[in-house]
């Protein structure tokens, strides 16, 4: 029995061990979205009994096992204990236990490094890379609050600090196209065309965490190109990724900061330096649904937190139909609500709300012109009109 490879999380407290989690994740096919500074991101995975925690370096280990540095974690315990133990050294894991650990700190940053990539492969495949032979020593666990190690490292977002967001300057209703961008050419033609603000579908559910998985498509990314090539700060971007609900086993608030945090990486790596005014879930797909308010508040307030742990520049958003918005009392939670409804000519919105940001309204038709006034007078400010065929049909003046 092995541990499937979307479950298996490398943790580090500092940024060099970053960097040797990072190294460790591309050498056995681990995505980026996997490997976390967050220590309250890593107690939440080593605790539910779902996910395999890989502690790179003394100061993960150390955190996970005595929490020396007291800091905040889920359980509010104090810091010197946690409920955590490792597995036993001197061999690799292939199974998941709750609050067990891997352990995977070097008496030097070599070691850790070989430490790291020797053991995640043995969780993926039950074997040790070819031609890898005897495990390094590992540490024992210390109480010692290791000098440059923080509850949150993130050298991944500081790499990309000249980020400007879409559209923040927008006061007034605008209607932007919602489509499927198929170039960098085909969203700039939208924006040549007089669209004020582009929104696409980045990416789908899956029915594993991080219950969301990029495109092969790239319409998202083609509109971050565009825009970077545009320099308009008036024009909005909404990018939405659709979540699934968690599995079995998993919690909502868990499911949602998984896939939070998986978006987020995936933006950081987007082309160009522009990011989206918001980025919204679109909870549907795979698993069993949110039946009640808390479901879906700890779902959306996951997908929150797992955002801003990665990167605390982004506009976390949601989105929903009128029912749901209504039935799971969706209006008293703080983030930007993004309301679907359909159809669009001679019709009204049916809920109102305080976090009510944008309709996203469908189906529009060319000339599209009594659509866009007939959305812009809903009265939110960033709202969208989706074509048939989600295409570039014709500009909005048309």
């Amino acid at each position: 029995m092995t541990v499937p490879s979307q479950k298996i999380y490398l943790y580090a407290a500092t940024e060099g061990d970053f960097w040797k989690a990072m190294a460790a994740a591309q050498a056995c096919n681990i995505p980026v979205s996997q490997v976390t500074g967050d220590f309250q991101e890593a107690w939440r995975y080593v605790a539910d009994g779902q996910h395999l925690v890989i502690a790179v370096g003394g100061a993960a280990l150390y955190a996970l096992y005595y929490n020396p540095c007291n800091w905040q974690n889920p359980a509010a315990e104090a810091g010197g204990h946690t409920p955590f133990s490792h597995y036993a050294n001197g061999g690799g894991i292939q199974t998941i236990t709750k609050n067990f650990f891997v352990n995977a700190a070097g008496y030097t940053a070599l070691d850790s490094l070989k430490l790291a990539t020797m053991l995640t492969y043995y969780a993926i495949n039950g074997v040790y890379p070819y031609g890898w032979t005897g495990l390094p020593i590992q540490e024992t666990p210390q109480a010692v609050c290791v000098q440059g190690s923080s509850n949150h490292i993130d050298p991944l977002q500081r790499s990309i600090t000249t980020v400007q967001k879409a559209g923040t300057n927008i006061l007034s209703p605008e209607v932007g196209l919602y489509a499927v961008f198929d170039s960098v050419q085909s969203a700039e033609s939208a924006l040549q065309i007089g669209w004020s603000g582009l929104a696409s579908t980045a990416a789908l559910g899956i029915s594993t965490p991080p219950y969301t998985e990029l495109l092969s498509n790239h319409s998202d990314q083609y509109v971050a190109a565009a825009l970077a090539n545009n320099n308009n700060p008036l024009v909005f971007w909404i990018s939405f990724w659709t979540v699934s609900w968690p599995e079995p086993g998993d919690s909502f608030q868990s499911a949602g900061h998984a896939a939070g945090v998986y978006a987020a990486n995936q933006l950081a790596n987007y082309p160009g330096t522009i990011r989206p005014s918001f980025v919204v879930i679109d909870p549907e797909g795979y698993n069993q649904p949110a039946t009640t308010s808390s479901e879906w508040k700890d779902f959306i307030s996951g997908w929150r937190e797992g955002l801003l742990s990665v990167d605390s520049s982004l506009q976390p958003g949601f989105y929903c139909n009128q029912f749901q918005y209504q039935q799971y009392q969706l209006s008293s939670l703080p983030d930007p609500a993004f309301i679907a409804i359909s159809p669009i000519s001679g019709n009204q919105p049916e809920v109102t709300g305080g976090n009510i940001r944008g309709y996203i309204a469908y189906t529009a038709s060319c000339p599209v012109i009594s659509d866009i006034e007939q959305v812009k007078s809903w009265g939110a400010t960033y709202n969208t009109v989706q074509f048939a065929d989600s295409g570039v049909d014709c500009g909005p003046n048309s």
